[in-house]
């Protein structure tokens, strides 16, 4: 059995990953795309009985999002530490710690949005709870996410240009949290602005990702 190249596989995860977590993130139950339905963000029994409407698709879309943003750290990790020595590598290094607490955060929704899709979980209050615990992890992602493009952005091997213009939908998607957590009857609109944002970002990463694997 040939040894396996952690540079490419770690290439392929920043490909692999965001495609898979951002995909989920638009067909879940109630998402962006307002597969089965879209109603108030604050109306939490409206958004349960969507996920029950929809088990299936919310449990894959729970079980999915998770693997995906775990694969995209996984390599974040080598690509900031691929910057060592260099420019940018402090700048990036900061942002890696908020980056794992937003996809912890992410993981403990999805697990609620998986329990309430399968009838374990019952009640509105989880619902809160759901939409509370993503607005801290998207911010914590947002914030995460312009350390690490600006730390990427000062390296003359890479695209500063197209890293300057992920540094600034992750600033998007940290002005629009901040927005959420104050605005919470605005998170139909704002999730559409952060989807927008996250396509950005796959594509970077992606664009990472492909020079890693050659």
């Amino acid at each position: 059995m040939s040894t396996i190249d952690i540079k490419k596989l770690s290439g392929y995860s920043l490909i692999v990953g965001p495609i898979i977590a951002l995909i989920c993130y638009f067909i879940q139950p109630g998402g962006v795309l307002g597969i089965g339905g879209r109603v108030d963000p604050t109306d939490f029994e409206a958004g349960a009985k969507i996920l029950t409407e929809n088990s299936v698709l919310g449990i894959l879309t729970g079980l999915l999002i998770p693997a995906g943003l775990i694969t995209l750290l996984s390599g974040l990790l080598y690509f900031i530490e691929s910057l060592k020595g260099g420019n940018g590598y402090a700048l990036a290094k900061l942002g890696a710690p908020f980056i794992f607490i937003a996809i912890t955060g992410w993981t403990v929704g999805s697990a609620i949005a998986i329990g309430i899709s399968n009838g374990i979980i019952t009640g509105t209050n989880m619902g809160s709870i759901f939409f509370s615990i993503n607005i801290p992890s998207t911010m914590l992602f947002g914030l995460g996410g312009i350390f690490i493009a600006l730390g990427a952005a000062s390296r003359q091997e890479l695209n500063s240009r197209f890293a300057y213009v992920a540094s600034v939908a992750a600033t998007l998607v940290f002005i629009t949290a901040i927005i959420l957590a104050f605005a919470p009857e605005q998170g139909n609109t704002i999730s559409l602005v952060t989807g927008i944002c996250f396509i950005i970002y796959t594509f970077w990463s992606i664009s990472i990702g492909r020079g890693m694997t050659k």
